[in-house]
């Protein structure tokens, strides 16, 4: 029977839970909180595919403690990156030395981060493409994206096996993908999903509206560029044209989709990633040297925008 702990029961978690409970020999144990753990517990989780299709997943345990949950084989932390360290150091007791933890949050220093808090066990660097979220307590819409997880070898670790990992997807229906180095994806990802949700949120507008406007087109792809260069900085092989082929990936998404990070900005006191994403580039680019102008007067108007709510 293998234990495997999902904490973080927003959009990419509860997607992740309803695909692992097809799993016939797996106990899933949902880590939630508030209105929507409570709805979970008494009726189920209710996720919903792009389709349409309605599935209730009941775990084996759904708890707001991962104290209460022992030892599991594997975790994923599907938290928002502003919740990042306190999901790490609320699952040390859950661990064993062969747990796979793989963390599926959208930055670009997510492994570090968890490294820092977690010793032991494997982590794995990897993400997730996915459009999905709470519409209402116990409900979860999956509207777009086939939630294709992609993970990889962690940095000094020639002895992992992927194999029960991917066969572990596999079983659950889940698209993914293993990269001996999963750095040059980490970065890809972030190149779309920064830009896009640092504009976005700074401008209220929709991805296909942003796509639409020269101003905000550019700001999204100087971004890009900026984050690029970071990521040459860093060694991080990509592309000479990732940061176009990023603007581009955004016209494949409906042009009415908001980024989860606008509709989270949307929400008066509702904490955001902002940080994560502006706050980071700011910082890795005064270290590295390297100029984040565009990025800089975009995150500006948007800390300004927030402090007068």
């Amino acid at each position: 029977m293998k234990r495997i702990m999902v904490f973080g029961m927003g959009g990419v978690g509860s997607y992740l839970g309803a695909k692992l409970s097809g799993i016939n020999d797996a106990e899933l144990i949902f880590i939630a909180r508030g209105a929507h753990l409570k709805a979970i517990q008494s009726k189920g989780l209710l996720y919903q595919d792009p389709e349409g299709n309605k599935t209730i997943v009941r775990p084996s345990l759904a708890t707001d403690s991962a104290s209460e949950a022992g030892k599991v084989d594997y975790l994923f932390i599907c938290v928002k990156g502003y919740g990042l360290d306190a999901a790490c150091k609320a699952v040390q007791a859950n661990l064993k030395d062969n747990t796979v933890v793989l963390p599926l949050l959208n930055g670009a220093d997510i492994y570090e981060r968890v490294r820092a808090v977690i010793s032991g066990s494997t982590v794995l660097p990897g993400g997730i493409y996915i459009s999905s979220s709470i519409v209402e307590p116990g409900l979860v819409v999956h509207s777009a994206g086939k939630g294709n997880v992609f993970a990889g070898r962690e940095p000094g670790d020639k002895n992992f096996d992927p194999d029960p990992l991917m066969n572990l997807f596999s079983q659950a229906g889940i698209p993914a993908d293993w990269y001996e180095d999963p750095f040059p994806a980490i970065w890809k990802k972030f190149l779309f999903i920064a830009a896009y949700g640092l504009v976005t949120g700074m401008s209220s507008r929709t991805i296909g509206e942003v796509i639409a406007d020269e101003d905000l087109a550019a700001k999204v792809l100087g971004i890009q560029k900026e984050i690029a260069a970071i990521a040459k900085a860093k060694g991080i092989v990509l592309e000479e044209d990732a940061a176009q082929a990023a603007f581009d990936k955004g016209k494949a998404f409906p042009p009415s989709m908001k980024t989860s990070f606008q509709r989270d900005l949307e929400v008066s006191g509702k904490e955001h990633e902002g940080d994560l994403f502006g706050g980071s580039i700011l910082r890795m680019g005064r270290e590295l040297g390297i100029s984040t102008a565009v990025c800089s007067d975009v995150y500006n108007r948007i800390l300004i925008t927030k402090a007068g709510k």
